[in-house]
């Protein structure tokens, strides 16, 4: 393999030569070798670090158009284009394990995209420190990636699938009405009950845990983004957090905010608690939705029966196989 000498306050460095990272991130890499190949952060976390560069870049060329030159945006845009759209992955090796403050995907996002920049650009144009990381910190960078990532993740992935098995269920309830089967607690049979009563209580279930999540998406799109090193703003224009949050919203197509206050923002991610408590709600939903289903196609082998119709002229196991869960 090649490698190419990067510098940095410690001394000289070996860096792949066909990778965009620099140093810091070089360093990381080779301090923190534990969970490589299995515990790389995120790609929805890598992703989100395009979008808040961008924005970034673009609310620091109106507030700073003499640092932030038409040139310089149209470079860093660019590069952040492309590691939103993954196309660079794999310039982001690092893992999870790192400083609690996210520094060094911090800084890996700074020296890929100015190294990428650059290339774009034909020239050296681009600084990490000076121009990719203006007026932000690895303290307001990072727990804004973690709300963006998180924020895409619900609305773009997992509500259209599902809103999708919602769908499924409600479908399944009426063209099952009427068929009545043996109802059972702990495996044992108990009352009647219809199969459409039945779905129905799987698919409000869903229904429910949709609309946790729901309650949990407005804090999540409160970005710490502007609150720099640790909730003063300080080193960022007046307007920046609020620029940058619009810039956000404009590149994800999301209704995110600033935060109001940016010392609770940098400092404590409950609202990453709160929303990862209903996907729990909603994973144990589907866990048991699932275990209902192999339950209830176990057997015992009964008909069930459909009002009006003869007895054991449908089997209810059947409909489970035939509704394609």
């Amino acid at each position: 393999m090649d490698y190419r000498i990067e510098h940095d306050s410690m001394g000289e460095v070996k860096v792949p030569a066909d990778k965009y990272w620099a140093a810091q991130t070089e360093r990381s890499h080779e301090n923190f070798k534990i969970g490589v190949g299995i515990e790389t952060m995120p790609r929805e976390i890598t992703h989100a670090f395009g979008v808040l560069k961008k924005a970034a870049a673009i609310a620091n060329h109106a507030l700073k158009p003499e640092k932030m030159t038409d040139e310089k945006l149209a470079a860093i845009s660019q590069a952040c284009d492309e590691v939103m759209s993954g196309s660079l992955n794999d310039h982001f090796p690092l893992v999870v394990w790192q400083t609690g403050s996210g520094t060094q995907s911090n800084m890996n996002a700074n020296e890929v995209i100015a190294n990428r920049g650059n290339e774009i650009a034909g020239k050296k144009l681009l600084h990490p420190n000076d121009d990719i990381n203006m007026s932000q910190s690895s303290n307001d960078t990072f727990p804004t990636a973690i709300s963006i990532a998180a924020v895409l993740g619900i609305e773009d992935k997992l509500f259209p699938a599902l809103d999708k098995l919602i769908g499924t269920f409600l479908r399944l309830e009426k063209e099952n009405e009427g068929i009545v089967k043996s109802g059972r607690t702990h495996l044992q049979d108990a009352t009647p009950i219809t199969f459409s009563q039945e779905i129905s209580g799987w698919r409000t279930s869903l229904e429910k845990d949709r609309r946790l999540l729901e309650i949990a998406l407005p804090e999540l799109k409160e970005l710490a983004l502007g609150g720099t090193a640790v909730g003063t703003g300080l080193n960022a224009p007046k307007g920046f957090d609020v620029k940058v949050a619009e810039a956000v919203s404009e590149i994800t197509g999301k209704d995110f905010i600033t935060a109001p206050n940016k010392f609770h923002a940098l400092t404590s991610k409950d609202e990453i608690v709160f929303a990862h408590g209903a996907l729990k709600a909603l994973a144990a939903d589907l866990m048991k939705i699932a275990n209902d289903i192999r339950w209830l196609a176990s057997g015992p082998r009964r008909r069930g029966r459909r009002h009006g119709s003869k007895p054991g002229q449908l089997r209810a196991e059947r409909l489970y196989a035939r509704a394609h869960l």
